[in-house]
């Protein structure tokens, strides 16, 4: 994951409206155009080599190994360059096709596939969790910070489908025996049983946690579907999209597209680091698939994905959700407006960008250019983007490299000064 908030304490979940408009445009584009009309657009192509000097200058000082770009307006594609290398040892340069490691971009992707089940009456997103796996908690630790402790108390409320996909669900997850190895799951489903039966941290719905339920509602989509989650999120989401090359595991023959990941040594040096999205894209045993990280894909299949959800959940003539789900995921899931006073705010599986100025600077590396309502997230080797409906904009960076460098604010403010 890529935390760029710290966890909020709340009372409960309630829906407060963000910016957006209340429907979808007729005329939504269903593809991508790369020959984008400029003055239509009201973009200042004279401005979009500030974006060339940004990237290239950063990859000529090996602060970052490469960068790929994807800025679409109305579905017309005005930025999309590749820059450095794919691995810098062999010189090998990069293209716009390649393959990268997505993280926590998979969070949204298993959330739309959640949510088209819900859009077939399978449940209510404040059902509790245990009416469909009956090994969820009831149990909430006395004092979570004391890793020795075991006592527990009941929770004030059950665990819901809401709490899991709003972050809120107080899940921690088992504790650590120290000394003794990571137990080795073979599907989904073994890891999510053990998971689930793990003691909260805290009541449901009192604080803002990220990451670890994103596999239990994973399991709930190969529950409600009867498919494995690899299965349903191909034929209902990338399929549909015209998404191609993205997925949990991959032939061998794909290696040479995948993208060097990146650390730094002590002298900040680049150097690559064996790190992947989930589990080894290439290893014989594919059955496990992480809910919450584990694709790797092209930018222009996630650009697809973004074009989807701005297009109100509809886009290559394929509805995947309804326009109504959509506006319900804009919806603040936090609370008090504005996140009771830092402007954090979540939906459902979106960070969303805060209306109030005062808000917006509060929060570190919120770029103040993005439209209120704006939608956001990233994965932890710094891939990144932007869904903004105001201006009818997916804005995409893709790095495979950490830690965080803050070139994805800086590459914000140059996009969105192109804008007349």
């Amino acid at each position: 994951m890529k935390t760029r908030i710290t966890a909020l304490a709340i009372a409960a979940l309630v829906g407060v409206s963000c910016a957006g408009p209340a429907s979808a445009p007729a005329d939504d584009p269903q593809n991508f155009e790369y020959s984008p009309d400029f003055a239509a657009l009201q973009v200042d192509a004279s401005r979009l080599d500030r974006i060339d000097a940004l990237l290239q200058d950063y990859v000529d000082r090996s602060i970052i190994p490469h960068a790929l770009t994807f800025v679409a307006k109305d579905g017309e594609v005005i930025h999309h360059k590749a820059f450095g290398w794919r691995d810098v040892e062999s010189r090998d340069p990069l293209a716009t096709d390649h393959i990268f490691r997505m993280f926590s971009q998979t969070k949204a992707v298993t959330t739309v596939a959640l949510l088209t089940l819900f859009e077939q009456g399978k449940f209510q997103l404040d059902d509790p969790v245990s009416r469909y796996i009956p090994e969820m908690t009831d149990q909430v630790w006395v004092d979570r910070s004391d890793r020795n402790s075991t006592a527990t108390r009941p929770v004030a409320t059950p665990v819901t489908i809401r709490h899991l996909l709003s972050h809120t669900s107080g899940m921690q997850g088992p504790r650590r025996v120290p000394g003794q190895p990571a137990k080795e799951y073979a599907t989904l489903e073994e890891w999510v049983r053990d998971l689930v039966a793990a003691p909260l941290g805290w009541d449901p719905g009192t604080e803002w946690n990220y990451h670890t339920a994103s596999d239990v509602w994973g399991y709930l989509v190969e529950y409600f579907s009867g498919r494995s989650l690899q299965e349903y999120v191909t034929e209902t989401i990338l399929e549909p999209l015209g998404i191609t090359d993205m997925a949990w595991y991959f032939d061998p023959s794909f290696a040479p597209r995948f993208v060097t990941n990146y650390g730094v040594d002590d002298q900040g040096k680049l150097v690559p680091r064996e790190w992947w999205s989930g589990r080894n894209p290439f290893q014989e045993d594919r059955r496990f698939a992480n809910a919450g990280t584990g694709l790797s894909g092209t930018i222009e299949g996630y650009a697809r994905f973004c074009q989807m959800i701005l297009n109100y959940g509809e886009f290559n003539g394929h509805r995947i959700l309804g326009r109504k789900t959509i506006e319900m995921m804009q919806q603040n899931q936090l609370p008090i407006p504005n996140g009771g006073g830092n402007g954090h705010m979540f939906g459902i599986g979106f960070q969303i960008y805060p209306q109030n100025d005062t808000s917006r600077r509060a929060i570190p590396n919120f770029t103040p250019m993005v439209s209120p309502g704006a939608l956001s997230w990233g994965g932890a080797a710094n891939t990144d983007y932007i869904i903004d409906h105001k201006e009818k904009m997916v804005i995409i960076l893709y790095t495979n490299r950490t830690p965080d460098t803050k070139v994805w604010e800086k590459f914000l403010n140059t996009v969105y000064q192109t804008l007349e």
